[in-house]
Order: structure tokens, then C-alpha cells, then sequence
């Protein structure tokens, strides 16, 4: 199911390789405040043909782009500066770079998880392909720019070399993002706005489904780090 908002984004992969690239990541990841100390281990996971990132970016046909662009430099100054599209491989496939310059809204990654820890959680050995790390700009919600970045992530799945039959993910759980002592701690507390629709619902509406869950799961919170315990529910889609 493909959403009405996937023509507003292009996406263009992450150059693992590039200072200004890994920076800007690292930069987003405060942003959305979450797991930002673990982009060195990205990197890492990059050059080994594992998790890929790639950027969300406007596309040309979005009205007004360059007001909206206008909106996200504003709102983050420190990503003012164009990047330009120069990874040279996805998950160590070759490709072109086609060196345009672009200023990116968000990210998402794509990675494919050992069998064996497909299988514990109940979703067949072969054909899924996990979606990690959505990010959008606070400054530009409520646009459909999440879902347009979700639609476009859910068809590149499909195609070589990942081809995947279904997609999953992991997020927080609805009752815990709800509690307000744990609310006002992820996200007041930390200077982050609080999400208008929990994720749970929020992945729901774009045709995912529950089949599992964890609590204990940790994971690192805001600029310093801070490991915290979390309870995740995993959702799937099918894609083909």
C-alpha cells in the first residue's frame, strides 16, 4: 500500500565515508534525541555491508520547497550547509554517485537481520528487511513527509539486492510513550517535543501489525548517552 505522499521525498544513500555526512548524521540523531552516540558504530556496520542509512530529502515538485527547507535550516541552523550524494556502494553493491548537492530533511535505514533472530521473534528465516531510525525534522511535521519517507523505504526493500517479502520494525510501546512520568522524561526533559500520535499507532495507520514484544530493551537517550530501559513492540508489513 503505497502512501499519497511518497512523490514528496527522494531519497539518496548516506555516505558512511564522508565526515560532513557521518557529522550530519550525528546531528539529526540529536535532533530526534536518540541513540546519537551510536552513529560511530553505524559507520562501522555501513563498511561491512550491513545497516544502510539514507537520506530524506524534498523532492523538486513539493510546493514551496525551498520555504520548507527554509523552515528546517532555521530550525537547525547546523544543517544549513549542502551535502553532496557521493556513497560509492550500498550495502557493498557499486553504484554512481551523482555528486548533487542537497540539504536532507531526515533519514531512514534498511538492514537485514541474521535468520536465527528472525526466527526468535516469529517471522520466517529468509525475505524480511527491517526499517530502522525514521527521522524527520520537527520543524517540518505533520506534512506527510514521514509517511512519503516510509512509502519510499518500503519499495527500494523491495528491489535487489535486498528483495524483501515483508518489512519490520521495532518502536516504543504505546502504554509506555503514553505514561506521563516516562513521557515527560524522553521528551521535556530532554528539550524534545513529545510526538502528537504515538508510533504504534502511527505505524498502524500505514498498514503495520503487531507480532511481538520486548520490555528491557536498552537503548541511548539524548546527547550524553544515557542508556535507558524501554519496552518495544515489533510490527511487520507485508510487501510483496
Amino acid at each position: 500500500m503505497s502512501s499519497k505522499h511518497a512523490w514528496k521525498i527522494e531519497l539518496i544513500p548516506w555516505d558512511h565515508s564522508s565526515p560532513e555526512q557521518v557529522q550530519r548524521m550525528y546531528d539529526q540523531r540529536v535532533a530526534c534525541g536518540w541513540r546519537a552516540n551510536e552513529v560511530p558504530m553505524w559507520v562501522d556496520d555501513a563498511k561491512k555491508g550491513g545497516k544502510i542509512f539514507y537520506w530524506a530529502l524534498l523532492s523538486d515538485t513539493v510546493p514551496d520547497r525551498e520555504v520548507l527547507i527554509k523552515k528546517h535550516t532555521q530550525a537547525f541552523p547546523e544543517e544549513s550547509t549542502p551535502l553532496r550524494d557521493t556513497a560509492t556502494n550500498i550495502r557493498l553493491v557499486p553504484r554512481q554517485p551523482t555528486m548533487v548537492d542537497f540539504i536532507p530533511i531526515g533519514h531512514v535505514a534498511v538492514d537485514i537481520h541474521e535468520p536465527e533472530e528472525d526466527v526468535r521473534l516469529g517471522l520466517p528465516p529468509t525475505g524480511t528487511v527491517w526499517i530502522h531510525g525514521l527521522y524527520i525534522s520537527r520543524a517540518l511535521h505533520g506534512g506527510g513527509f514521514g509517511a512519503g519517507t516510509m512509502s519510499k523505504i518500503e519499495t527500494l526493500a523491495t528491489q535487489p539486492p535486498m528483495n524483501a517479502q515483508r518489512v519490520a520494525l521495532d518502536t516504543m510501546a504505546k502504554d509506555m510513550q503514553t505514561e506521563p512520568k516516562t513521557r515527560d522524561l524522553l521528551y521535556r526533559d530532554e528539550g524534545v517535543p513529545a510526538p502528537a500520535v504515538p508510533n504504534e499507532d502511527w505505524y498502524i495507520r500505514r498498514g503495520y501489525e503487531l507480532f511481538n514484544r520486548a520490555d528491557n530493551v536498552y537503548a541511548t537517550l539524548g546527547k550524553r548517552g544515557t542508556m535507558f530501559p524501554l519496552s518495544i513492540v515489533y510490527m511487520k508489513k507485508p510487501v510483496a
